[in-house]
């Protein structure tokens, strides 16, 4: 009678068939591959213990998938602030040291550090090209990716345009780009190709080769990093941008060294493609370094459109703009250095005097936080105008109309971009969760006013 009464209540609580989630304690890599390759399902928690592992095969496949309401968790074990490493300096690497395959969904990877993929390192065993990432997105959709840290890999981070949902959360790239001499595309901090793509609250920096990132995402989002030290330029919209970007709340610095030739910070374009749509370049901080530096550049071949809204744009660079393509450069209410030339009349209410810095900014010591009565303190476009700037980015970040929709992970992420004002400020060349106050105005660039406050002495809260 009582299994009886069992069997009645599963079936009327659609419970039949459903079984309990897992937590696997791993210290091995592979008994993890074994895991994420099919055994792991909806709801399990898989711990790496904390430890140094050394890969010994080209890659690990990730197939399991969970559920929005129950997600895959691959979550390292930290002690003393320092993440569990998978280290590839043993091995030729396949492509990638993660590969989320394609079809596989709903899962968070948190708490890991991978480093030192390369392609062709050793000469004596079978080589898979110059282009080895931590994790490759490959047509897998709603991953998240969590307090992890990628570096001196080939790239750090790569999604492919099939891949979808792509959420980057909270974590340290840098020290990516190949160090091989063999001929082969560029590699980047970033090459990021998905449908929807956010990236947010990152250290980005030290790009070996090229680009911080490289992003020619159909949708994307990328807000409140802090973007240092590329070897080429630091932000590119490069191509397939046709649902818009926005660049919110992001203090991206020049690179201090000579590196390549090219001055500028961030590009739309770069001949490869068509960049279409419109990337929306809101309340951030671009720094320049040197006179040969400027901030935005279009190529010839580019149809889309700047909008840039409560910027700063500081540093001793001469040129403010090298425009080239077809589309608009246009916006309101942002602070240009007086060295800055070639202006659009489009550019809205600027304000500009002879300085290169707004009044409490010092480069050398990294503070852009404003001091009392600078010019770009309270000097930001209301809050309704400042949302609609943001709406036209993510009226398209929720995928109505296609089958894939996004997680809960990914929509908790888009409602802190939807705030009425920045809702963080990037951590001094770091990662993680400073929040921005508001008081109802809006300053200029990535950092509000607060007085006794600095950029150094604003705790940031970490997940």
């Amino acid at each position: 009678m009582r299994s009886a009464l069992l069997a009645v209540f599963l079936v009327a609580t659609g419970l039949v068939g459903v079984s309990s989630a897992e937590t696997y304690k791993v210290s091995d890599l592979k008994t993890l591959a074994d895991l994420v390759g099919g055994k792991a399902g909806p709801g399990d928690i898989i711990e790496l213990a904390y430890g140094t592992y050394y890969l010994d095969v080209p890659r690990i496949n990730v197939e399991s998938s969970g559920t929005p309401d129950q997600p895959l968790i691959i979550r390292g074990i930290m002690q003393d602030g320092k993440r569990p490493v998978i280290d590839a300096s043993r091995v030729n690497v396949k492509r990638c040291v993660l590969c989320a395959r394609p079809n596989s969904h709903d899962v968070i990877f948190e708490n890991l550090e991978i480093c030192n993929a390369w392609g062709s390192r050793f000469s004596d065993k079978e080589k898979y090209g110059v282009n080895a990432t931590a994790i490759y997105f490959e047509e897998s959709n709603n991953i998240t990716v969590r307090n992890c840290e990628s570096h001196n890999n080939e790239d750090g981070f790569f999604a492919t345009h099939n891949a979808d949902f792509i959420l980057i959360d909270g974590c340290s790239i840098h020290h990516n780009g190949t160090l091989n001499k063999e001929p082969h595309n560029g590699t980047h901090n970033f090459y990021f190709c998905a449908r929807h793509q956010m990236v947010k609250n990152c250290y980005i920096g030290h790009a070996n080769e090229s680009q911080n990132w490289k992003s020619r995402g159909g949708n994307t989002i990328f807000a409140f990093n802090w973007v240092e030290e590329e070897y080429s330029y630091s932000l590119g919209a490069d191509s397939d941008n046709e649902q818009n970007t926005l660049w919110l709340g992001n203090l991206v610095m020049k690179r201090t060294f000579e590196g390549m030739g090219q001055g500028r910070i961030g590009g739309l374009g770069d001949g490869t493609g068509v960049a279409r749509g419109t990337v929306v370049v809101l309340n951030n901080t671009f720094v320049t370094v040197r006179p040969r530096d400027f901030h935005l550049f279009t190529e010839h071949s580019s149809t889309g459109d700047f909008y840039c809204v409560n910027n700063a744009f500081v540093g001793p660079g001469m040129l403010f703009l090298d425009h080239n393509g077809q589309g608009k450069v246009y916006g309101t209410n942002n602070w240009i250095a007086g060295e800055a030339l070639n202006v659009p009349y489009a550019m809205d209410k600027t304000i500009r005097n002879d300085d290169i810095y707004p009044k409490g900014f010092n480069a050398q010591k990294l503070e852009f936080r404003a001091e009392e009565g600078s010019e770009v303190v309270d000097a930001g476009v209301p809050s309704d105008e400042y949302l609609k700037a943001v709406k036209m980015v993510t009226q398209y970040s929720r995928g109505e109309g296609q089958v894939i929709k996004p997680s809960p992970a990914w929509l908790a992420a888009l409602e802190e971009i939807e705030k009425p004002a920045p809702a963080y400020e990037p951590v001094t060349q770091g990662a993680g969760f400073q929040p921005r106050p508001y008081d109802g105005h809006i300053d200029l660039g990535a950092y509000e006013y607060v007085k006794g406050a600095s950029t150094e002495s604003t705790a940031a809260a970490t997940k």
